[in-house]
């Protein structure tokens, strides 16, 4: 998979989170106090192989 680029858009926006994103985007939410929301498909793709991943934001 050496010619392969993930991408991974974190181009949206959730009103429903109100004041917990007014100062940074969705993506950079913590979850269970060690993680961010961006962790979980970064390491998807890192685990199936892909290791050139660029965000859209």
């Amino acid at each position: 998979m050496k010619s392969l680029m993930g991408l991974i858009s974190t181009n949206y926006n959730i009103d429903e989170f109100g004041v917990l994103t007014e100062e940074r985007p969705v993506a950079s939410l913590p979850f269970g106090g060690r993680y961010r929301l961006i962790d979980f498909p970064l390491s998807n793709m890192v685990n199936s192989g892909i290791s050139t991943v660029g965000l859209i934001t």
